[in-house]
């Protein structure tokens, strides 16, 4: 068994015969400490799935590998020289858990440490034909260099549109290397990698390079008619470029950026990305043990990540999620990287499910003042997978609107008509409930429309403005209301609806919560929360209780400042299960 101070490397050996491409692919295998700093190369591929078994030898013995990495090697076989080469399925004995808890945190050393990277596409498809595949790289090298706009190649201009198939045949929608966990970072972290594509080669510094350029420079009017192709391969590799160069916003946003991605084992939504994150902390993850439920090791990262970050905004995430879509076991407080952050079940406004709402906007806010996550009250119990909290209780929950609907059948949108007609029915419930004596003497309309905008006025990526929504947003927003006409701030209020729905406590204070929020749930500001938050008591427990499940974060108008967490005079620990 491998130590984690050790890896086990591969002689790719040549061909002993002159019919190479169906010479039986040979290997020796050898063990060498990670400090040895030998020169290797690392492949990054797909197993494929239900894979068909191929027979290759390593150290004189027969070996079974997934036809896929037998096409890779053998591809990647040299005619007369030795190939040193990382591949996982040969280099860790998959069968053996704790080598693969010692092995798999060394995964940012060995891509990183590696001398290239072979990215294997796979063999071309067969209706394909060699030379558009070649004709496709050769439009990819063209669009590589910023200097050259105009496709002056004849033979290239003519191709076009088989040059475009071909790059259509690896694409996302049809090349799964593109949409698997793991070759995230076995594309970002490598300081060089080459893509081999059945005989073809092409550096992926060119594939990145053409991506950068062509969403900054000029192209030819000539592929005008390929855009959507063209945009469909170039988003994934700018993409990958943006976080190699490290403008994402941390593990969170990584975690959120790419958990569309798929595994086959549910652990690995989890450990194939922490080659990603920093090795000083994620002390839970980094064990990689894969004996653990899914349910257990994504509770430990959504604790690590509030450790890293110390504050919630983990659990403000947890709002995407609806229940009944959840991995099983998973507790109420915790993200769900089964089917990816922030991908279930969401509600469509007016065709778009601002996915990026709640992650660009949470650092807006101030709702838990100075207090912060106390690092010694912050409690993870693994057996019962609970968190333990310190909260200040604010108020139940008096009235919760219904959750919205689609007003579009068979869909789950909610059009921008929908979205007038839904807002008049809150502010009417509203104004039914402040027109109650007790309540009469409030001022509730400001925290009525601001709530609904979140106070913000969002760029079409979600990105909120640095100021305040002002008088003139919030005009705005009640003329939509009033006329249905569009203007420049429905999308900020589009957002919001996607996500939260009005709720009044029974305190009098108006805000927007969780779609499930419902009657007596309660509005809590946690230690470390720039939100408030919705919580439920347990079921079956009486009240008073310090035993809740995660409903998620609100936007309640009068208390996201932190006066009302600084003014507190007492708070209480929590547990959250």
């Amino acid at each position: 068994m491998l130590s984690k101070f050790e890896i086990r490397l591969l002689d790719l050996l040549p061909s002993t015969t002159s019919y190479s491409d169906n010479a039986l692919i040979r290997c020796q295998s050898r063990v060498v400490p990670l400090s040895a700093n030998e020169p290797f190369e690392a492949f990054s591929y797909v197993w494929g799935t239900n894979p068909v078994l191929t027979k290759i030898c390593i150290d004189g013995n027969d070996v079974l590998v997934t036809s896929s990495l037998a096409a890779a090697l053998r591809r990647a076989r040299l005619p007369d020289t030795t190939r040193v080469i990382w591949v996982d399925q040969l280099s860790i004995n998959q069968l053996d858990v704790q080598e693969m808890a010692n092995q798999v945190p060394l995964m940012s050393h060995i891509y990183t440490k590696t001398t290239q990277c072979l990215i294997w596409l796979g063999e071309m498809k067969p209706d394909i034909s060699l030379s558009d595949a070649q004709s496709a790289l050769d439009l990819i090298r063209h669009l590589s260099d910023p200097d050259k706009n105009e496709i002056s190649d004849p033979s290239l201009r003519k191709n076009l549109h088989g040059s475009v198939r071909a790059l259509d045949s690896i694409n996302m929608s049809e090349n799964e290397w593109w949409t698997r966990t793991w070759t995230l970072q076995e594309s970002v972290l490598p300081s060089k990698a080459c893509v081999l594509w059945g005989p073809l080669t092409i550096q992926w510094e060119t594939l990145t390079s053409a991506g950068s350029n062509w969403v900054s420079s000029p192209h030819d009017p000539v592929l005008n008619p390929y855009i959507d192709n063209l945009n469909n391969m170039f988003t994934q590799t700018n993409g990958i470029l943006f976080t190699k160069q490290q403008s994402s916003g941390g593990p969170l946003d990584t975690a959120f950026r790419w958990g569309y991605r798929r595994v086959t084992n549910p652990l690995d939504k989890v450990y194939g990305l922490l080659g990603l994150f920093p090795t000083d902390g994620f002390t839970r993850v980094q064990k990689c043990d894969y004996q653990l439920q899914p349910a257990t090791v994504y509770a430990m990262f959504t604790v690590d990540l509030i450790e890293h970050y110390e504050n919630l905004h983990p659990l403000a995430l947890k709002f995407f999620q609806r229940p009944g879509a959840r991995t099983p076991g998973l507790p109420s407080w915790s993200l769900d990287l089964g089917d990816g952050i922030g991908k279930k079940d969401e509600v469509i406004v007016d065709g778009d499910n601002h996915i990026w709402y709640m992650k660009n906007t949470y650092d807006c806010y101030v709702a838990c003042g100075k207090t912060e996550v106390n690092s010694t009250r912050l409690q993870y119990d693994q057996n019962s997978n609970t968190l333990k909290l310190t909260g200040i209780l604010i108020a139940d929950i008096a009235v919760a609107v219904p959750q919205p609907t689609e007003d579009v059948p068979g869909t789950s949108n909610i059009t921008c008509a929908g979205v007038t007609q839904l807002v008049q029915e809150w502010y009417r419930i509203a104004e039914d409930f402040y027109t109650n004596p007790e309540w009469h003497h409030l001022s509730w309309q400001a925290s009525f429309w601001r709530g609904l905008l979140g106070n913000l006025r969002l760029d079409e990526d979600n990105w909120p403005d640095d100021t305040w929504a002002t008088e003139d947003d919030v005009a705005l927003a009640q003329r939509f209301v009033e006329s249905g006409e569009r203007n420049s701030i429905c999308h900020s209020l589009f957002a919001s609806v996607s996500h939260r729905k009005m709720v009044i406590t029974a305190t009098g204070l108006l805000g927007f919560g969780p779609h499930d929020a419902e009657v007596g749930d309660q509005v809590w500001i946690l230690h470390g929360g720039h939100m408030p938050f919705v919580l439920r008591a347990k079921d079956g427990l009486p009240r008073p209780t310090n035993e809740y499940i995660l409903i998620g974060a609100s936007y309640v108008h009068e208390i996201m400042d932190g006066a009302a967490a600084d003014l507190a005079k007492s708070s209480c620990e929590i547990v959250l299960s």
